[in-house]
């Protein structure tokens, strides 16, 4: 039998802590350490990952970000020329690197220098006044909760509401913790098509768990107190100060396959099918299988335990145009009608109405009452900002650069500012291990590069979506999520992702997807809605894949340019 000959060596890696504790030397030895080993020539980040000392690659590990920061104190290989790039000569020579581009070839000690990141605003708010629903007399005397859940890309958001009035009883919210496999959807698809979706699932249930301890717990005090929404201290024999009757979760296509632990394979590639695009009308039973944490003091309606609670998922129109919209515009009161209304109405020209929510997918809708059409584009990391800089400050800083002619409207900086970039003052910077990140409080050539092209993508995508709907008066445009929220429109219209006859016609709708949950909960669980009419209305919606439309190309390169228009 041949021997297999490996050309790879294993090396071993020695990990000094960052915790002050378990920097204590002896002999000149750092104590706190962690042995490790993997091939040479790998990148660190995955060691790292899988060992829990690295919160996360915000970039995916393209090396963009800059934030993956460990030092070599022994063993140190040459500096990448994306290293040299990000890290200033001084702290290169000091053995700084980047551990999702080093590829250390021989033993060594590393120590990981922990980046802190801005804070991404989360929104929670909607203006909307919700409906009360029809509860039974025994119900009417208990305090019951709808929960809601917004499934993000980025943030997971919950709350706790009043089924009969709407009112907000709790909020909790967390970062997703699937960052560690990259900010972008389809990085996590990757990773979960590597093997790690397992994983995947259960650390956003961690975080829903987590949140539902929140309310369990704040519920139980406030009763204590007899700071109920309605003033009173309804706590039964068994402590119990919540009655819920549902949780309604909403997310992305690609988030909701990944907390049902389905096949998210077909998401990365063509033709883009989800394995299941339905509602799903799970138990927590179901959906927390094989967790063991278990929120004490919540209890169904019924009487029943924690985890036969119903749990619905929000139906997806597509692989790009997820639950989270569906949501959103079932609060927005824009979802279509039923087949048999749309035979009934009218064919006299109606206005429309569109809803946009942007972030590393450009996801938007349409609507005239009757019709529904949809699309995402891949707008990228230019929405989302890169945690010391958001994405509307981005719009405004461009816009403010070409009022005052610094960029001209081919997106061309003018000098110094193309080779040094542009000052952002009183901008966040990353502080790692006392000094800064080289370039993160500049704004280069190479982000309003990626500006353009998300905003190009964008316009495209409306425009396609206008034309396919026969060219409607649009009425009312409404922006969803956080970035619709801080958006300033007069900038937005200015560097020409919003056309100028928009102006007036903007809305910040907040959170629609956290919204459209508790909706769709209330009314699914208190029998306003049934699930056959959900699931018909969301097939009726009609979904663009730009990348097959031959005008999407043209109008991504008309759009290009900085201006209004």
């Amino acid at each position: 039998m041949r021997r297999k000959i490996s050309l790879s060596e294993h090396i071993k890696i020695t990990v000094v802590m960052n915790d002050e504790k378990l920097n204590a030397q002896k002999d000149g030895e750092p104590v706190g350490k962690m042995m490790l080993t993997q091939e040479s020539a790998l990148t660190l980040m995955p060691l790292l990952l899988g060992n829990g000392l690295m919160d996360g690659s915000f970039c995916g590990g393209r090396g963009d970000c800059g934030r993956c920061v460990v030092q070599f104190l022994k063993g140190a290989p040459l500096p990448t020329g994306l290293e040299r790039s990000r890290l200033e000569p001084e702290e290169l020579r000091q053995g700084y690197r980047l551990a999702c581009v080093t590829r250390p070839k021989a033993d060594c000690t590393i120590r990981v220098v922990e980046t802190a990141q801005a804070e991404t605003p989360i929104v929670t708010d909607m203006n909307l006044v919700s409906a009360n629903i029809n509860l039974d007399s025994q119900q009417k005397n208990l305090s019951c909760y709808i929960i809601a859940v917004d499934l993000g890309t980025t943030t997971i958001a919950m709350q706790l509401r009043d089924a009969e009035t709407g009112a907000v009883a709790d909020t909790y919210c967390e970062m997703n913790p699937q960052r560690k496999y990259g900010t972008d959807v389809l990085a996590r698809i990757q990773a979960a098509v590597d093997g790690q979706g397992e994983e995947l699932r259960r650390l956003v249930c961690g975080v829903i768990l987590r949140g539902l301890g929140q309310f369990a717990k704040n519920l139980l005090k406030r009763a204590d107190e007899g700071t109920l929404l309605d003033g009173s201290s309804h706590v039964n024999e068994n402590g119990n100060a919540g009655k819920i009757l549902c949780m309604c979760i909403a997310g992305n296509t690609a988030m909701e396959h990944l907390l049902l632990g389905l096949d998210v394979s077909s998401l990365g590639r063509a033709p883009f099918v989800p394995v299941e695009k339905g509602l799903q009308n799970i138990t927590a039973a179901r959906l927390f299988e094989g967790m063991e944490e278990q929120p004490e003091g919540l209890h169904m309606a019924d009487g029943g335990a924690f985890f036969d609670m119903p749990v619905y998922v929000a139906p997806c129109m597509s692989a790009f145009v997820g639950g989270d919209i569906v949501a959103g515009l079932y609060a927005l009161g824009l979802f279509a009608a039923k087949a048999s209304e749309v035979r009934e109405k009218s064919k006299k020209v109606r206005h429309a109405a569109l809803l946009i929510d942007l972030g590393t997918n450009g996801e938007m809708a349409i609507t005239d009452g009757q019709r529904m059409v949809v699309t995402a584009t891949a707008a990228g990391p230019a929405f989302e900002g890169d945690g010391t800089m958001l994405g509307t400050d981005r719009i405004a800083l461009t816009a403010q650069l070409l009022r005052r002619g610094i960029l001209d409207e081919t997106g061309l900086l003018e000098e110094p500012y193309f080779t040094e970039g542009v000052r952002i003052e009183g901008a966040k910077e990353v502080p790692v291990a006392g000094r800064q990140i080289k370039n993160e409080c500049y704004f280069k050539q190479k982000d309003i590069r990626s500006l353009q092209m998300a905003k190009a993508a964008v316009r495209a995508g409306e425009e396609i979506l206008w034309e396919e709907m026969g060219r409607p008066r649009i009425e009312k445009v409404f922006l969803a999520g956080g970035f619709g929220y801080y958006l300033d429109v007069e900038a937005a219209v200015a560097v020409g992702l919003l056309p100028a006859h928009m102006r007036g016609r903007v809305e910040a709708a907040g959170n629609t997807s956290l919204a459209g949950a508790y909706e769709l909960g209330r009314d699914l669980c208190g029998n306003r809605l049934d699930a056959a009419s959900l699931e018909e209305r969301t097939c009726l919606a009609e979904s663009i894949n730009l990348a097959e439309m031959e005008q999407f190309e043209l109008l991504y390169l008309k759009y290009m340019n900085l201006g209004e228009n």
